[in-house]
C-alpha cells in the first residue's frame, strides 16, 4: 500500500493525514491484512467493498483506530488535577461531579482518574458522588478496558504505592485493576463524530489525542460544539498536550501554565 492508497482510505473516513503520520505504518499493516481477508487486491476494490459491505466497513474503521495511551499520561496534568482542578470543583459542587473520558481507548485514562479520585477520597472526610463515563467507538477496546488487565510494562509510570493498592497479579507479567477501581465506571460504545454526548452538564471532559488529532477539520467543526455544550459552565476540558483548541470554539479560557487544559467561562449576566 503506497501513500496515495492510504490517503484514499483516509478520505473515505474523513481522517487527517497529519494525525496519522506517526502511526501510519502500523495502521497500514492492519488494513493490508484485512484487504487480504476480504480478497481485495487493490485499494480501488477495497473501497468498493466498503461501500457495499457494512460489516467490512465497520471492521475497516475499527482497524483505523489508534489505542496508544498510558497511565497518568502527561504528569503535570495529573498533578494539576490533584492539587488545583479537582479541589476547586469539589468545593463548588458538593452535590457531586460528572466526568467523561471521551475516546478512552483501552481505559488507562479512565483508571488513572479513578485512582486519583480514590486517593483524594482517602484524604477527605466526605467525598461527593461521582458519575463517570468512559466511551470509545471501538467495542474491542472497551472489552479490554472493562477486563482491566494490563502488561507489567504499561504500569511503569504508576507510583509503586499506587500500583500496590490498585492492581493485582493476573498471570505472567500482567496485572488486573482491583474491583474498587473498576466499580462505577460507565463504559459505553460511542462515536464522537455522530453520537450525542452520553449526558449533560459534565464538570470535566477528557478529549485527549482523539478527535482533534485524527479527524479532519470539517468533522471537528461539526462534532466539537456538541461536546463543548455538554460541559457545564465553569467546567474543565482537557485535550492532548500537542493539540490546540480550534479558534472557532469560543467561551474557553486556557490554564495559565498548561496550554491543553481549558475552563469553560461562566455566561455573562445581562444588566
Amino acid at each position: 500500500m503506497d501513500s496515495r492508497d492510504f490517503t484514499l482510505l483516509l478520505d473515505r473516513f474523513a481522517l487527517s493525514a497529519e494525525g496519522y503520520r506517526k502511526v501510519r505504518k502500523g495502521v497500514q499493516k492492519r488494513i493490508v491484512r484485512h484487504m487480504q481477508e476480504v480478497r481485495c487486491p487493490s485499494m480501488k476494490a477495497y473501497l468498493e467493498r466498503l461501500q457495499t459491505d457494512g460489516d467490512a466497513e465497520r471492521e475497516a474503521r475499527r482497524l483505523m483506530d489508534v489505542s496508544i495511551s498510558r497511565f497518568f499520561r502527561d504528569g503535570p496534568l495529573w498533578r494539576t488535577l490533584e492539587e488545583e482542578t479537582l479541589p476547586s470543583l469539589l468545593a463548588e459542587h458538593p452535590g457531586g461531579l460528572r466526568v467523561w473520558s471521551a475516546g478512552c481507548a483501552l481505559g488507562q485514562e479512565a483508571y488513572s482518574f479513578a485512582m486519583l479520585w480514590l486517593t483524594l477520597a482517602g484524604r477527605t472526610a466526605a467525598m461527593p458522588p461521582l458519575e463517570f463515563w468512559a466511551t470509545d467507538v471501538n467495542p474491542a477496546y472497551l472489552e479490554q478496558a472493562i477486563e482491566g488487565v494490563y502488561p507489567e510494562g504499561a504500569l511503569a509510570r504508576v507510583p509503586a504505592e499506587v500500583r500496590a493498592r490498585f492492581f493485582r497479579p493476573a498471570g505472567k507479567k500482567s496485572f488486573r485493576a482491583v474491583d474498587e477501581l473498576r466499580q462505577g465506571i460507565r463504559w459505553q460504545v460511542h462515536d464522537l463524530t455522530v453520537d450525542q454526548p452520553p449526558a449533560r452538564d459534565f464538570h470535566l471532559i477528557f478529549l485527549r489525542n482523539s478527535m482533534l488529532t485524527y479527524y479532519r477539520r470539517e468533522v471537528v467543526e461539526a462534532a466539537l460544539p456538541a461536546i463543548a455544550d455538554s460541559l457545564a459552565p465553569g467546567g474543565f476540558l482537557v485535550i492532548g498536550q500537542k493539540e490546540r483548541l480550534p479558534g472557532f470554539l469560543k467561551g474557553f479560557g486556557p490554564h495559565p501554565i498548561l496550554s491543553f487544559l481549558y475552563r469553560k467561562r461562566e455566561p455573562r449576566m445581562s444588566s
